[in-house]
């Protein structure tokens, strides 16, 4: 018989096109399926050249290699006939090859995993995403990615900074008609913390731009993106381990006025869930945690 694509099988790879690479736990988490079924439709999918499959090794950890899923070129070429992706679109955009750090972009997954899930334990809630890495995001007049921007540089008239959050998201509640505004930081502990050159990627110079660009409500351009009101935004930190996560607010705590970031760490997302009182606001560690959601807050882990 034939091979031949179901309407899951198109869905399932546009999933992996959109977060670029994805593991086999991942993508049954995402689109809520048996892990060893969707395993075995995994196989016959990389059996017909529609995915490449690699693996990850865990360095020091025990256990086996965690499987990791990416689109193959062919795979590409389905969905652009389907019109998923643009004709324009090229491969580099989208197979799995690219991704600078593997590391970085699955810990983003996760957070957006359980992200979609606290939208599923709350139906109220309406959740707009936009991933930098993403194939389909989409870009502005300029040929910039959406969610690329500029920030006013201290002390100068008109000298700017460019920078592009690891992701944008907005939160609304659809029946107090109220939207929240965030930006996520993915930090796995590989960029200075504070240097004198103030390079892009030093974690004090990031917080730098989003003060400057907070105090300039340049923010406001997603109120026509998603038909909102705004008033400020969250700047979010998730780290990859509980030094950083200390390390991280120590330097916050020191660049008042902070209380627009909240840190976590990614032990406490598995435990809790993103919406759960797990958030160090302001980097006041002694305080205690709270929820990105307020009033909203739920204990909502993945099951």
């Amino acid at each position: 018989m034939a091979f031949r694509l179901k309407t899951s099988d198109y869905k399932t790879l546009e999933s992996i096109a959109e977060y670029r690479i994805i593991t086999t736990i991942q993508i049954a988490a995402l689109l809520g399926r048996n892990r060893q079924s969707i395993w075995r439709r995994l196989r016959e999918l990389e059996k017909h050249e529609l995915l490449r499959v690699t693996q990850r090794e865990f360095g020091r950890r025990r256990g086996r290699p965690e499987i990791v899923l990416s689109l193959s070129e062919h795979g590409i070429d389905i969905l652009k006939e389907k019109g998923v992706i643009g004709a324009d679109v090229e491969y580099e955009a989208v197979i799995g090859d690219k991704i600078h750090c593997r590391d970085h972009q699955l810990m983003l997954n996760w957070f957006r995993i359980h992200l979609n899930h606290v939208e599923k334990v709350l139906p109220r809630l309406k959740i707009r995403f936009l991933s930098y890495s993403s194939p389909f995001l989409p870009r502005n007049q300029a040929g910039y990615p959406i969610i690329t921007d500029f920030a006013p540089v201290e002390g100068s008239v008109d000298e700017v900074v460019k920078f592009t959050p690891d992701s944008a998201f907005s939160i609304t509640d659809t029946l107090r008609g109220i939207a929240v505004l965030f930006f996520l930081e993915v930090d796995c502990g590989t960029e200075t913390i504070a240097s004198p050159k103030r390079e892009a990627t030093d974690v004090r110079q990031k917080i730098v731009n989003y003060g400057a660009y907070f105090d300039s409500f340049r923010y406001k351009q997603y109120e026509e993106l998603w038909d909102c009101k705004l008033e400020g935004f969250r700047l979010l930190f998730l780290t990859n381990t509980l030094g950083r996560l200390a390390s991280l607010s120590k330097l916050v705590e020191q660049m008042s006025p902070s209380d627009f970031i909240w840190l976590t760490e990614q032990s406490r997302v598995f435990h809790g869930g993103v919406s759960a009182e797990i958030w160090v606001r302001g980097g006041k560690m002694e305080s205690s945690p709270e929820s990105i959601l307020d009033s909203l807050r739920c204990r909502a882990p993945l099951p």
